[in-house]
């Protein structure tokens, strides 16, 4: 009867693995075994080995795409914690009309990247005239106007911030349900102890709902090293390699070059890095918690 319970979970496990192997393992694996061999896609494929590797740490462009998706993942992810955060917060204030601004703010998650991409691009826009420079020169602020996505100092911070805005409302909403899940008997003490506004939220919320916002920082990270829609539509990649993700540079490699076993390394390369990542953060999340 034991062994019989034993394997139940498994049924029940057993579809969602079949899925995930098919979806995820099968294509890693795939990709690495095409990583050892020199293909365009079409005609005989070339066992190299660990060429493909070489040359991608010696590749100019892949390590500048490699530090551009890092600082991007930086500020992306921060944005959106502390954005997410900030929004919940104001939400909970809000009584009435909380659910019609919940839907407004939750409105650029359901636009697809494109329009999102491409309203930003418009905005923008130098040649013609953007609403930003229209703004600008509106204020009398000539010397803030310029062509944005042309400059090589501002486009990686630029398709940041606005990766940030189309995703920060789904943290939203998971914060502002960790928020009202947590016991209003808490606070309510907490209330009559003294505490204000400020220390409930420092001494209270946000500890009871620690656990929640470590694991959207694991997802956030994971989500934006593999970021991909955003920069290529909005400056594909450029002005040069300045806002040259990983993503991108693998599209590029595979899809306009052909060069399915370089580009199966760089593959290769993103699950390796996004499994490392995300094993250090769990160990560092881990330790914080047993010392708590």
């Amino acid at each position: 009867m034991r062994e019989r319970r034993r394997w139940v979970p498994w049924l029940f496990a057993g579809p969602a693995l079949l899925v995930f192997t098919a979806a995820v393992v099968l294509p890693v694996i795939w990709s690495l075994s095409y990583s050892l061999f020199d293909w365009s896609g079409l005609g005989k494929m070339e066992f190299i080995g660990i060429e493909n590797y070489v040359r991608m740490f010696g590749d100019n462009v892949f390590r500048a795409a490699v530090v551009n998706n890092l600082v991007f993942t930086l500020i992306s992810a921060s944005v959106q914690v502390v954005l997410g955060l900030l929004l919940a917060i104001l939400l909970l204030s809000l009584r009435r009309v909380r659910n019609f601004v919940k839907v407004v703010y939750f409105i650029p998650c359901v636009i697809s990247s494109v329009a999102i991409s491409q309203i930003f691009r418009q905005m923008l826009s130098a040649d013609p005239e953007g609403i930003v420079n229209a703004v600008f020169g509106g204020l009398g602020l000539e010397q803030l106007q310029g062509a944005y996505l042309s400059d090589p100092q501002l486009t990686l911070l630029l398709v940041s911030l606005i990766d940030a805005y189309k995703f920060c409302a789904i943290y939203m909403v998971i914060y502002l349900t960790a928020f009202l899940t947590i016991d209003q008997d808490v606070l309510d003490a907490a209330a009559i102890d003294g505490a204000n506004w400020w220390q409930q939220y420092v001494s209270i919320k946000f500890p009871m709902i620690k656990g929640i916002i470590l694991v959207t920082i694991v997802l956030l990270i994971s989500g934006t090293l593999k970021a991909f829609d955003v920069s290529y539509i909005l400056t594909g990649g450029g002005p040069g390699s300045s806002s040259e993700l990983v993503a991108t540079y693998l599209y590029k490699v595979m899809f306009n070059s052909s060069h399915f076993g370089y580009g199966s390394a760089i593959a290769v390369f993103l699950v390796v890095e996004c499994l490392v990542i995300v094993a250090i953060l769990r160990r560092v999340f881990r330790s914080e918690s047993e010392a708590a």
